[in-house]
């Protein structure tokens, strides 16, 4: 039953018989990579790398762009990061393993971030393919919100146990994920742990907003129910991190949707000044503990985050420039939980990947800001631009605290395309699409004739 894997295959090929590949993106590719655990694979071929739900949606559909060229894809100077990010990041695994290792490593990143990437760029140019792809997104985050509230209530997670019981073999996680707080399931859903899946649900819940304050759904009750269970979606994860980056994110919006920025910026300035001054001290009293003398769970986190950063900063600079490889970095005081996306990639990788990374992340938030400062409060491009700014800052800030994992990936570049898109093109304008009226010829009552 593990060929189950390569129905999205099927799917995809069936439908580019009938449809462009785009279309085909976001009716094969986007419910694979968002239904399906990331974790069930499937070997087809000895020598290639295992297929994923999601990878195998890909297949059909980079065989047809190819063959048309990579149409409407062009390339940008910050496409090179991510390339040198990949690519070193398998040069750096091959110096730690063997070839075989680090190719698989090169086929899943290349599947996984340089083609969602490529694919929106070139997909969705088109100002009514974005807006379909993006309400397609919140759509699909939509539905897996509403099963995850249920498995929040029920602890049953509908995308992952059906699965596992025809799975023919083992899989990660194969004893079941079952992580609880305050008497409620931590909903994981298709995502294999809470926190990717409330990572993934703050990067979406804010472009659900866009649509929904655009008028892009087909009723206002029901763009409000999907905006409602995508924000629902980051709740029921109960991951303080995504919660926490959502919030900031609404802070966000709200100052770029606003007429009166800056008036809005002096007093949150003014604010934030005030409270550092008392939050601080307060912050550093709370963090000086450590996990022997902590009295809650929340400050035995906080002490171990805290522990982690010292002493894996330590074990980073003995190979800062190639790292110990994905799957041997040793343990340090027993703490082999990485909770940080940066620390776990200068491991595995050394900090030149870091900062290949880093490059990418605020390159893209500096030039997102520069764009959406220019647009007027009420520009639905602008807030689209703002509405991605505050993903992108619930994004950075999560991984200082937590992984970046699984499905979390893919959507973190197709969103960094649909930037690219917003800043590199311009939509055109309704004038252009109306025909000129041009006088031909006045008669005699003065009229002026128009073609």
């Amino acid at each position: 039953m593990d060929k189950l894997v390569l129905l999205p295959l099927i799917i995809s090929a069936l439908l580019l018989t009938t449809r462009s590949p785009r279309e085909v993106f976001i009716l094969s590719f986007l419910p694979a990579i968002t239904f399906f655990p990331a974790y069930f694979n499937v070997k087809v071929v000895s020598g290639v790398p295992e297929l994923y739900f999601w990878s195998a949606a890909l297949v059909p559909i980079i065989a047809v762009w190819a063959t048309n060229g990579f149409d409407g894809y062009e390339p940008h100077w910050i496409d090179l990061f991510i390339f040198a990010y990949v690519f070193s990041i398998f040069f750096a695994q091959w110096s730690n393993s063997t070839y075989k290792i680090s190719q698989k490593i090169l086929f899943n990143n290349l599947m996984g971030i340089c083609v969602p990437y490529m694919m929106v760029r070139s997909f969705a140019a088109d100002r009514e393919a974005l807006v379909s792809l993006i309400r397609a997104i919140t759509l699909v985050g939509a539905i897996v919100a509403f099963f995850n509230a249920i498995e929040f209530r029920m602890f049953v997670n509908h995308f992952d146990e059906h699965l596992r019981r025809l799975w023919p073999t083992y899989v990660v996680w194969d004893t079941g994920m079952v992580m609880s707080r305050w008497g409620f399931k931590r909903a994981l859903g298709p995502f294999s742990h809470p926190i990717v899946a409330g990572y993934v649900f703050a990067l979406i819940a804010p472009l659900a907003l866009w649509c929904h304050n655009q008028g892009h759904y087909p009723s206002r009750r029901k763009g409000q129910l999907i905006v409602g269970l995508n924000i629902l979606g980051i709740f029921v994860s109960i991951s303080r991190a995504p919660i926490i980056g959502f919030l900031l994110g609404l802070a966000v919006i709200y100052y770029g949707w606003n007429k009166n920025r800056a008036a809005i910026l002096t007093a949150v300035t003014t604010c934030g000044i005030l409270l550092l001054m008392v939050i601080v001290p307060k912050f550093i009293d709370y963090i000086a503990v450590t996990r022997a003398t902590a009295t809650t769970e929340a400050q035995r986190n906080v002490a171990y985050r805290k522990e982690m950063w010292q002493a894996y900063s330590e074990v980073v600079m003995e190979r800062p420039y190639a790292g110990w490889g994905r799957f041997s970095v040793p343990s340090v005081k027993g703490m082999k939980s990485i909770d940080a996306e940066y620390l776990g990639v200068a491991l595995a990788s050394g900090i030149i990947v870091l900062s290949f990374y880093l490059v990418f992340l605020f390159g893209m938030l500096i030039r997102m800001i520069l764009y959406a400062q220019h647009t007027a409060h009420d520009d639905p491009w602008g807030r689209l631009a703002w509405c991605l700014i505050a993903g992108w800052v619930c994004a950075i800030f999560s991984q200082a605290t937590v992984y970046s994992g699984a499905q979390s990936v893919q959507y973190l570049y197709m969103l960094g395309g649909v930037g690219q898109i917003l800043i590199l093109t311009r939509p055109r304008s309704l004038a252009s699409t109306v025909p000129a009226m041009v006088p031909v010829k006045t008669h005699r009552f003065g009229f002026a004739r128009i073609l």
